[in-house]
């Protein structure tokens, strides 16, 4: 049987090395203070619904390390999200019109394709 801590360990390194080349290009400082940021929610808020008994977790399949009643697992998707949520930006960005292949995905709003 696979443990929710296999599942999340698999799961970020399939983000980890999709999203890392994108994520070298951009300032380390925003995504690590983001990081703390959703880590803290994450340990407010799992606290309080795993304490009000809305989320439980199976023994079996966690590490018993608890947060301090959250199970550590919980927070792989903080870690998720800090990877895939900017790379995604990134990515999609270059998308949008005016921006030229290889830009540095900086999206001027609709109307002022000129900018600042």
């Amino acid at each position: 049987m696979i443990t929710y801590a296999t599942l999340s360990g698999m799961v970020l390194v399939a983000i980890g090395l999709v999203t890392v080349p994108a994520l070298r290009r951009l300032p380390g400082r925003p995504l690590v203070l983001t990081g703390l940021v959703l880590m803290t929610l994450t340990a407010v808020f799992d606290n309080v619904i795993v304490g009000a008994g809305i989320v439980d977790y199976d023994d079996s399949l966690i590490l018993g390390l608890r947060v301090p009643i959250a199970p550590v697992e919980d927070f792989a998707y903080c870690i998720g999200a800090v990877l895939l949520v900017p790379a995604l930006w990134t990515w999609t960005a270059r998308l949008a019109p005016g921006v030229p292949p290889g830009g540095d995905g900086d999206v001027a709003p609709h109307g002022d394709e000129e900018g600042p």
